[in-house]
């Protein structure tokens, strides 16, 4: 009797686990639609790519990327993980300046480009802003920032809280500045905050 009763458990325990299954999976539409929306669902995924962007002919911009990922829908997007850098050319195609972090978000309709986490933008003079967001907006030549800010140079190490300044890092303007630290003369005046 017991070994009737193992083989009827045997065979309708699986059973009633599919019949079961099959009645408790149903999705509502909305679930499904908002699974599956454009929006976010990259289009395109390119690993370890370069892109060059050019003006009037002439190299522009550099774009190297660990993973970047595209986006479609009205508020079609670039995403970027894994670590970039962005490099800036002058119209003689020598480097300007770099840019690089460790993820961002490029709106191609706003020409806008926010870096995030371990933001990098040194440029050719030796200038170095560490930061852990960076807003580099394309069209006006223009980066800026509302977080913490360090400012390395030759002559001194500058804190403060948020930034404005032109993409190549050359004119610059210092928002709630911390402190400054002279490296070699403690008497020089300080040159750098301000355009």
């Amino acid at each position: 009797m017991i070994r009737g009763l193992n083989d009827i458990l045997k065979k309708s325990i699986p059973a009633s686990l599919l019949v079961g299954m099959l009645f408790s999976c149903s999705n509502d539409i909305e679930e499904i639609k908002a699974l599956t929306d454009e929006r976010e669902i990259a289009t395109q995924t390119i690993i370890d790519g370069t892109f060059f962007y050019t003006e009037n002919g002439k190299l522009s911009n550099k774009l190297e990327a660990a993973k970047l990922d595209r986006f479609e829908g009205e508020d079609g997007h670039l995403e970027v993980s894994g670590g970039f850098t962005l490099t800036m050319y002058d119209s003689l195609e020598q480097i300007e300046a770099t840019l690089r972090a460790e993820n961002g978000t490029f709106y191609e309709i706003l020409n806008r480009l926010e870096a995030r986490e371990k933001v990098v933008l040194e440029n050719n003079d030796g200038n170095r802003l560490d930061t852990e967001e960076l807003i580099w907006l394309q069209d006006s030549d223009k980066v800026y920032t509302d977080k913490f800010v360090v400012i390395t140079t030759e002559e001194a190490i500058i804190k403060g809280k948020g930034l404005i300044s032109d993409t190549r890092f050359r004119k610059r303007q210092i928002k709630e500045v911390t402190g400054i630290i002279y490296v070699d003369d403690p008497n020089k005046k300080d040159t750098l905050n301000g355009f």
